[in-house]
């Protein structure tokens, strides 16, 4: 339905998804430690999301362009409405892993605890 370049252009992005996605999945079992499969996955995840939502993005356009129907401009809206919630959402899981990983630099466990003021 759509033109030759634009399925080219589709099919690539869906093929760099792929390859980020399993970047993703080979750095949460690669890694010891979870600040850096954190680290890893979110950015190899964040590449994938945003290559198969452009694809998306692409797709109805072209197919917008060429039907004017307007199922498509609606498929779009929903696409970067999805980014939109899944990109809010990774920031603060993102945030709380980092919470609960975040370490005490050694100066601040050697120091002693401040004496309790008393009036």
């Amino acid at each position: 339905m759509s033109s030759l370049p634009a399925d080219l252009i589709i099919w690539t992005l869906l093929f760099i998804s792929i390859v980020f996605g399993g970047l993703a999945l080979m750095g949460l079992f690669l890694f010891p430690d979870t600040r850096s499969r954190m680290f890893t996955a979110f950015r190899a995840v964040a590449i994938s999301l945003g290559a198969v939502a452009f694809a998306v993005v692409i797709y109805g356009y072209i197919l917008f362009m060429t039907t004017g129907s307007d199922q498509y401009p609606a498929l779009i809206l929903r696409t970067l409405f999805l980014v939109f919630v899944l990109t809010a959402g990774t920031w603060v899981m993102y945030g709380i892993i980092r919470a609960w990983t975040r370490r005490e630099s050694p100066e601040a466990s050697c120091r002693t605890p401040p004496e309790p003021k008393t009036e």
